[in-house]
Formats: structure tokens, sequence, C-alpha cells
């Protein structure tokens, strides 16, 4: 795969996530390790995945493999 496939994948990805970080109430606050213990709103954790940061990707990945857990069913099934 060409590596102008790939970023347009990568942009794709991201914006799925930025999308589904929209619908969370602005209040709901996030930390992650990478975070030093403080706590991000949403609006922060969008800012993350926007400007591409280590906790952006993260965030990035986290989503993608929680989209890909539902879509088997691992998430759903007892």
């Amino acid at each position: 795969m060409s590596k102008e496939k790939q970023n347009e994948i990568k942009e794709i990805k991201r914006e799925i996530v930025i999308e589904r970080l929209r619908q969370a109430p602005p209040s709901v606050k996030i930390s992650f390790g990478m975070s030093e213990g403080k706590f991000m709103d949403r609006d922060e954790l969008i800012e993350n995945v926007e400007k591409n940061t280590d906790i952006g990707n993260r965030i990035v990945n986290l989503q993608l493999e929680y989209l890909k857990a539902f879509k088997t069913g691992f998430l759903t099934n007892k």
C-alpha cells in the first residue's frame, strides 16, 4: 500500500474517532497512564487526536480496537 493511501486511511480513522468523541458529554473526564494522572475532558481528548499527539494516537488505537471487538461480537456475547 502506498504511503499516500496509508495517510488517507489514518486520517479517516482519526475523523471517525473525533466524531465518536463528539458524541460524549462535554463533562466526561478520562485519564490515560500517559497523561500523568491528569483527567482530560472531551474537548481535550479531541484536541489530542487532532494534533496527533502520543495520547491522541493511543485514543485512536483504543477506539478502533473497541469497534473491532464490538463488530466481532466479543463485547456482546456472554
